[in-house]
């Protein structure tokens, strides 16, 4: 879900600090919470297609566009 999510444009925002929240941001402004540790999985498996360090949260490279 979260892979999906990023790659039709979904960002993927974070707390700081120990105990932290992840949840997902989508195009039409729709916020999702997601497990952690999935985030967590997701950013580590596909790190090489990710955008890091945004204010607007992790993002996908190239969203694929729905044709």
């Amino acid at each position: 879900m979260i892979l999906e999510a990023l790659q039709i444009g979904a960002r993927l925002k974070s707390t700081e600090g120990e105990n932290y929240k992840c949840w997902l941001v989508y195009p039409n402004g729709e916020r999702k919470n997601v497990r952690r540790d999935s985030a967590e999985k997701v950013c580590n498996d596909n790190e090489r297609y990710l955008v890091f360090g945004e204010w607007e949260g992790i993002r996908w490279r190239q969203p694929k566009k729905d044709y």
